[in-house]
């Protein structure tokens, strides 16, 4: 979005400084209307001038959205102004009324920019109130066909750029999601751990729980890959029922999950580490089909800020831990309390 707002805002003023320059040069062709060209000069120089702010004054990233509709809704008086200073029903300056088309039907919302396509009719409308040659030279004629133009050309773009959006968010969603289990993968799982300690306040607790397969490589070699997906689907199905339903659950890669808990404190952690313990056993004893393999996990935890500084302490500690589980016997948890007490483990 912020690059959305920066790009919108250099295009502005490329409209401007383009719609400047045309119509100074308008003057110079034969059969446009030049007697009020001192005014079409000065609407070039306000559409210059704002260019320049456009370019240079304007912090698109963190302008409010009411300068960006103040820059669209500008266009309308300057076109107005020049289309009857340069002939009225015949001024060719009325195409101008496509740029405005094309830039809100493509940065704006639907019910923000459909408003601006029913202005420009009605801009491109105006000759009829002033210039009595207007229905004579056919310039109803032309704003029937112009006239819904605006809305078609206006809502093609409309709904192209809605449908960029969904597969820009529906590929940002796949980019953040483990294909075979449908958990969250490790990208997404750092970037909410980064999200949720930033600011760095001690009274936002924020615990992991990292989660290892014991034996898996026997569900590969006993039921093949096929027995091998089956054991991580059934495992990533245990740690979604233990955990809550504000809880990350993701799948760092191979037969490693994770769990992000938010609000916890040191003990209800604990109480989340052996849920998964549990639900994961669970799941073993629902796998029917593979009665010679035996789902089983090691689980270790830790809790920023009580146990680690950053996100990269954070899941240092709980991988620690959760390889002392593993060494010390696996099938059970360790948390980063239980490891600094536990002299097996820290051997």
């Amino acid at each position: 979005m912020v690059e959305e707002r920066s790009l919108g805002g250099r295009l502005a003023g490329t409209l401007y400084v383009t719609g400047a320059i045309t119509a100074t040069a308008m003057l110079l062709v034969p059969g446009v209307e030049t007697r009020h060209w001192r005014i079409v000069l000065v609407l070039a120089g306000v559409g210059l001038a704002w260019a320049l702010a456009c370019f240079t004054l304007i912090p698109w990233e963190r302008a409010s959205p009411l300068v960006s509709h103040f820059s669209s809704a500008l266009g309308f008086p300057i076109t107005a102004i020049a289309v009857a200073s340069t002939g009225g029903a015949a001024s060719p300056a009325v195409f101008y009324l496509l740029f405005i088309v094309g830039y809100c039907a493509y940065f704006y919302r639907r019910r923000e920019a459909v408003p601006y396509l029913l202005a420009c009719i009605l801009v491109h409308s105006l000759p009829l109130f002033y210039d009595r040659d207007a229905v004579r030279e056919g310039f109803v004629a032309q704003l029937i066909i112009l006239g819904p133009t605006y809305l078609v050309l206006g809502g093609l773009i409309i709904a192209g750029k809605e449908r960029l959006v969904e597969l820009r968010e529906e590929a940002r969603r796949l980019s953040l999601a483990d294909p075979l289990t449908g958990l969250a993968n490790r990208r997404a799982l750092i970037d909410l751990l980064e999200t949720s300690t930033a600011g760095g306040r001690a009274s936002d607790p924020v615990g992991l729980v990292l989660v290892d397969l014991d034996g898996f490589k026997e569900a590969n070699t006993l039921y093949g890959h096929p027995g091998g997906d089956t054991a991580l689907v059934a495992a990533a199905g245990a740690l979604l029922s233990a955990a809550r339903d504000q809880d990350m659950v993701a799948r760092l890669g191979g037969d490693e999950f994770a769990i992000v808990a938010r609000g916890l404190n040191a003990e209800a952690l604990d109480g989340l580490a052996q849920r998964v313990l549990s639900a994961v056993r669970a799941a073993g004893g629902e796998l029917v089909d593979m009665p010679a393999y035996e789902l089983r996990c090691s689980v270790g935890s830790a809790l920023y800020p009580d146990d680690a500084r950053d996100v990269d302490e954070l899941v240092a500690i709980a991988d620690v831990c959760m390889r002392g589980a593993k060494a010390t016997g696996k099938d059970r948890t360790l948390s980063a309390r239980d490891f600094a007490l536990d002299p097996a483990a820290a051997a």
